[in-house]
């Protein structure tokens, strides 16, 4: 895709891009659980596949929607940090949102300064955050900015496309039903059962669902809780259920799956930046 439509935003959700990370204060292992808490969130670094700017640009481009935190602390060959980012906050207007994060200083004054600059003088709108070496708050210091400023969109629960090999199998009223599955967060799946709709009403319940995501297997109850017109195809949505109705997925299965949601958002749009960064620097 060129770029995220509103409608992808609204669908996929919101992204977020931690810039030139210490990964010592951001580890990658925050990335999955900030994703349980329905947040996408991805670390650009700085490499040879093309110059820092350029990947900005580029992200700007694809996810017009998205937010940028850039560590300040992190020195980027031809990047004056207080200058570029004041200029790119003129540049991309209002649909980006900008912050910032970098180690406490010592002195609270530094502090006061740079929260002075940037929030106050250059407007930025994502906010900022200070973290702390060897510090365990510095997780639940990133979620709280990522909550304030909006980071999950529309969706509280990051949903994942699935691959042209996922289905979902399941009997229903006497019938075998194979569905193509479209895509699944660890609440709900959307599924299209091939014009076979009408025997199916809100709020039927079925029972040992069989569910293939990219390549992982795992069974649940469901609830049909929706029919929606797509491209003049009746797609369904269905909601995870325990076998004694209570929503949601036992909480083993829940955790492989947003492991399997992790890896597939990912991978693909791991795949769509490092595309974009190539072709940019021809």
């Amino acid at each position: 895709m060129n770029s995220m439509t509103q409608a992808d935003v609204e669908l996929y959700g919101r992204k977020t891009f931690f810039i030139a990370p210490d990964t010592s204060l951001i580890p990658k292992s925050y990335l999955e659980e900030f994703m349980a808490r329905g947040y996408q969130t991805f670390i650009i670094n700085d490499d040879y596949t093309c110059s820092m700017q350029t990947k900005i640009r580029e992200i700007t481009r694809l996810y017009p929607d998205s937010i940028i935190y850039f560590n300040i602390d992190s020195s980027i060959e031809g990047i004056e940090w207080k200058s570029y980012i004041r200029e790119l906050q003129e540049f991309i207007g209002q649909q980006t949102l900008i912050g910032i994060f970098y180690l406490a200083r010592q002195n609270p004054a530094d502090e006061d300064r740079i929260k002075t600059y940037y929030v106050r003088d250059v407007q930025i709108r994502a906010g900022c955050f200070a973290l702390s070496q060897g510090s365990h708050t510095n997780f639940d210091s990133i979620l709280a900015v990522l909550e304030q400023s909006g980071a999950r969109g529309r969706r509280n629960l990051v949903r994942a496309q699935c691959d042209s090999s996922s289905s979902v199998k399941f009997e229903h009223k006497g019938t075998c039903y194979t569905a193509s599955l479209l895509d699944v967060n660890v609440s709900y799946f959307r599924c299209d059962l091939l014009g076979r709709t009408d025997d199916f009403q809100i709020f039927d319940k079925i029972r040992d669902v069989s569910l293939y995501v990219n390549g992982t297997s795992f069974m649940s109850d469901a609830v049909l809780i929706m029919k929606r017109k797509m491209d003049e195809k009746t797609l369904c949505i269905f909601m995870f259920i325990n076998h004694d109705d209570s929503p949601d997925l036992p909480a083993d299965i829940a955790k492989t799956l947003n492991q399997k949601i992790y890896q597939i958002v990912l991978s693909e749009n791991s795949a769509e930046l490092q595309n974009a960064f190539r072709t940019a620097e021809k």
